[in-house]
């Protein structure tokens, strides 16, 4: 069980870092906590059909292999929370008003700063390995027109960061949360997430189909569904493309 980022491997240019990785557990195992970075990424995903943009050389793009053998994969969305929430307390070491919007972005005064994708392997009823992979905007001071909402810490803090310092940084983060859900202690992990969560507890607006809705998220289920209670209805469970945040 190895600790996340002993083993560090640097690349210049990837398609993707979790395409690199899922291309190396095909050829065998890789050791737990291997860290996959790439300066530059001509493929980088993101949600879905997405594609995470990133000027070369000026950000944080990884992978992180994990061998979370402990956990059904049921409890899956678990390691999302791990991810997110050492992603947000990274940057609540540099920055305030920082936010998980689920089910995969970061956000710092509503613009997005970072995001993660994440894959698992399952064999049988356990997952086996987990592809997770990391964004966050360092060093780029601009973006395309598109992503308007996008936002880097140079952009906020008004000066450059080591990104190797940063790297070590924030691996260490993701260690120490890593190590919580090794304990098993899910009920810490849950009370973190919901309170890093955008929208926990408050009235907002949301988009459901061609719907505007004023709804409040009650949590998250263990199949990583938002929770959210719509009118005074009861309770209702979404997953990623039945519901929309309104920023």
């Amino acid at each position: 069980m190895g600790a996340i980022g002993n083993t560090i491997i640097d690349l210049e240019e990837a398609d993707s870092t979790n395409l690199y990785a899922e291309r190396m557990l095909k050829k065998g195992t890789i050791e737990e906590g291997t860290v996959i970075i790439a300066k530059n990424q001509t493929a980088g995903r993101g949600q879905g059909e997405n594609r995470w943009q990133s000027e070369s050389g000026r950000n944080l793009t990884f992978t992180v292999i994990l061998h979370p053998t402990f956990l059904l994969a049921c409890q899956q969305f678990l390691i999302n929370k791990v991810i997110s929430l050492g992603v947000y307390d990274f940057l609540c070491d540099y920055v305030q008003e920082v936010c998980i919007k689920w089910p995969n972005d970061i956000l710092i005064s509503a613009k997005k700063v970072g995001g993660i994708l994440i894959q698992h392997v399952v064999n049988n009823e356990m997952l086996e390995t987990t592809i997770a992979g990391v964004g966050i905007n360092v060093n780029q001071t601009h973006f395309d027109h598109h992503l308007s909402c996008a936002v880097s810490l140079v952009q906020i803090l008004g000066q450059e960061l080591v990104l190797k310092d940063t790297l070590h940084q924030l691996i260490s983060s993701l260690e120490v949360k890593y190590a919580v859900l090794r304990q098993k202690e899910f009920d810490l992990l849950e009370s973190e997430y919901c309170t890093a969560l955008l929208g926990y507890n408050e009235k907002r607006r949301y988009n459901i189909g061609e719907e505007m809705v004023d709804g409040i998220i009650r949590g998250v289920d263990e199949f990583g569904r938002l929770l959210v209670e719509i009118s005074g209805k009861p309770v209702k469970a979404f997953n990623h493309t039945e519901i929309e945040y309104i920023l």
